[in-house]
């Protein structure tokens, strides 16, 4: 497969109907932004505007180089706002775009990531969300890993993980095409706009900004499924993610109590019986720090 240090000219845009708008939100991310534009750049169905939402980082370095591309990004700059009221301020920026794709700095798609994926979702009104395998990314030594980062999110016995993660490549051969995903990581997901349109919350919400981060992506999938849209996985389409986290124990104990409460508000807001287990998982980091 095909590595992001592959992605060095921009391809041409051919004739386009569907308006593509990137959402971002940054935090001292400087180090991945000239290849993650990059990795837009060479897009063969190029987006028509990139939303970049900065949270108070305190390196700025990328707005010097921000006007360098051709695809036009627009900077918003805030305080520590947080994941999911970062992207629901860029989201409102193009919200009236047929589709919007939800992008970590650290995420790069492969060139041909939103021509399929839009083909894909045109010919498929069903589709509400769809996502790429995602592969691990090593930006140190600018090499794509053997070991799968997503295919999107599961439930099992004490949660709810990235499906595949740590598995190496070929896992993906099991997958003949494309395949319904109960939920999707939005470190890169393409959505179309009535979807989201259908699961707006009061104050103009797309994202519960209660959540402040963790889980926010998990529950926006959880109401987009309920409102009858389908959610996909896609073998074909591929992306490399950094992920700044190695494993739940690097996560700080703050950080992981904030996660399972958010589990379990989820659970709550979807009439989750999966609730009850989340209630002792809760407990379990809250007494005895797992």
């Amino acid at each position: 497969m095909a590595a992001p240090e592959a992605i060095t000219t921009a391809a041409s845009t051919p004739l386009r109907l569907a308006k593509v708008g990137v959402v971002t939100v940054t935090y001292n991310s400087d180090h991945f932004f000239d290849m993650y534009m990059a990795s837009l750049e060479a897009q063969t169905y190029r987006p028509d505007l990139v939303i970049l939402v900065d949270s108070g980082s305190t390196e700025h370095h990328f707005l010097e180089r921000s006007g360098a591309y051709s695809i036009p990004v627009r900077i918003v700059r805030e305080t520590n706002v947080g994941v999911c009221v970062g992207n629901n301020i860029g989201w409102r920026h193009v919200r009236d775009f047929d589709y919007i794709f939800f992008l970590n700095p650290d995420a790069f798609p492969a060139p041909d990531f939103l021509e399929k994926a839009v083909d894909y979702m045109d010919s498929h009104r069903e589709v509400g969300m769809i996502t790429p395998s995602l592969i691990r990314y090593d930006m140190e030594n600018r090499r794509s890993l053997d070991v799968i980062d997503t295919t999107g999110v599961i439930r099992n016995w004490h949660g709810f993980p990235e499906r595949d993660q740590s598995r190496p490549v070929d896992a993906l051969k099991r997958y003949t095409g494309p395949n319904f995903i109960p939920w999707l990581c939005t470190a890169a997901v393409l959505s179309r706009r009535e979807a989201l349109d259908a699961v707006i919350e009061p104050g103009d919400q797309l994202f519960d900004e209660s959540f402040f981060m963790y889980k926010d992506d998990t529950d926006l999938s959880w109401r987009v499924r309920r409102a009858g849209w389908r959610l996909v996985h896609h073998p074909d389409l591929l992306g490399y993610h950094c992920r700044g986290w190695q494993s739940r124990r690097a996560m700080s104990r703050k950080a992981r109590l904030l996660s399972v409460r958010n589990e379990l508000k989820m659970c709550w807001k979807n009439r989750s019986p999966f609730i009850l287990v989340i209630g002792v998982k809760y407990l379990l980091v809250r007494w005895f720090d797992l």
